[in-house]
């Protein structure tokens, strides 16, 4: 088949079609925004359309670009894919782009669709391999939490324990829970660092929901025990990032915030939750007895490139380079003893970045071959995507 990449500058546009399609929620042009502001200027993110000979679009992704020792590694996050047939079209078609216009060495890639019947061959057959650390006889699963629309819905799948561990966290005098929005100062004086949090929610728009635990004693004052925040589009929710002290662990909070959480994506018609690998040990107890199915799913995959301009390249630089991106953003947004239970596929920062911090988007050798195709996308597309977007 043959394609065609290009890029999509404008906002509407992209979140609009990641709704319109049933996009995955990493793939929002906020989650971007979010991580070049976690990561600096060190990350750059390029966000990219595959079109058919007939200019339909057959999948698209939010490209993440990191450098290392003159080296550039280019990556995908649950990348959408029409369909199931074209997902070595897509895979490839990526991996040019990444390499022709960016000189990446190394294309990692994880797409959004179900791994069935013949899936993995197709990857094999165009040149991408398993990364070594996710070999093994166990296939790549991801549990999947549908929503329904009332709490009992919810409260008839946990069990007598995990329900009773949440109204005794919310019943515990002192504990108050937040909806925290971009405009709220009511953080302040809990030791969370409030103008890194108000950057990201402004990042992520409407799409995003953070609850904040909080317990107020006559000693100390009012202090966080804990955050949980989910990104969603109208059919799926993800646990963007969450961090609790031993203090809310023992309380119970983590629990209790994600089951408020799920009750509010409810009311905001979301229909189902990503609840992450089943394997991790770190996966809330609730999202387990809430997840009715394992999702057989591709998993992440691996196509070198080439040679990068400072010589031969391994994967140890790669993995050197994403290790090197830094901390747990529990202990960056100030939490004490904090659950390192971010999402696995986001590394977070050493330095708290200034507002603004960003990178120049890096040139594109084919912008001027694709404008006329871009603008024709957008042009035939915009009215029906905004009003679809609802926003």
């Amino acid at each position: 088949m043959s394609t065609m990449v290009s890029p999509c500058p404008n906002r509407k546009t992209w979140d609009a079609t990641v709704r319109v399609t049933g996009g995955h929620p990493q793939q929002l042009w906020g989650v971007g925004e979010a991580q070049v502001t976690a990561e600096g200027s060190g990350l750059q993110v390029d966000r990219v359309m595959v079109h058919d000979a007939e200019q339909r679009t057959v999948g698209y992704a939010q490209l993440y670009l990191r450098s290392e020792a003159e080296r550039v590694v280019a990556g995908t996050v649950h990348c959408h894919v029409h369909r199931p047939q074209d997902l070595p079209v897509v895979a490839a078609a990526l991996a040019d782009w990444a390499r022709e216009e960016h000189g990446a060495v190394l294309l990692r890639f994880q797409a959004d669709i179900l791994r069935t019947r013949g899936t993995t061959e197709a990857l094999e057959a165009v040149g991408f391999t398993r990364p070594a650390a996710e070999a093994g006889p166990e296939e790549p699963r991801r549990l999947e939490v549908v929503l329904g629309e009332t709490e009992r819905d919810l409260s008839q799948r946990l069990s007598e324990a995990t329900l009773d561990r949440c109204r005794t966290a919310l019943r515990t005098p002192g504990v108050t829970v937040r909806e925290v929005t971009a405009g709220s100062r009511a953080l302040d004086n809990t030791g969370l660092r409030t103008r890194l949090i108000t950057q990201l929610l402004e990042d992520l728009g409407e799409d995003s929901l953070l609850l904040v635990a909080t317990e107020t004693a006559e000693t100390v004052g009012e202090t966080a025990l804990g955050y949980l925040w989910f990104v969603h589009t109208r059919g799926t929710a993800m646990i963007y990032r969450l961090g609790f002290t031993r203090r809310g662990r023992d309380l119970g909070m983590d629990d209790a915030l994600l089951l408020t959480g799920i009750v509010e994506l409810q009311k905001r018609r979301v229909q189902r939750l990503d609840g992450g690998d089943p394997d991790e040990t770190e996966v809330p107890l609730v999202v387990r007895e809430l997840s009715g199915t394992e999702r057989a799913v591709l998993g992440p995959w691996e196509l070198p490139l080439g040679r990068g301009p400072a010589g031969e390249f391994t994967e140890d630089v790669a993995d050197a380079a994403d290790e090197a991106t830094g901390t747990a953003v529990a202990a960056e947004l100030g939490l004490e003893d904090p659950v390192p239970a971010g999402s696995p596929e986001h590394r977070e920062p050493e330095d708290e970045p200034e507002a603004g911090d960003g990178a120049e988007r890096p040139a594109r050798g084919r912008a001027r071959r694709v404008r006329d195709l871009t603008r024709r996308v957008v042009g035939e597309g915009i009215s029906a995507l905004r009003d679809a977007a609802g926003r």
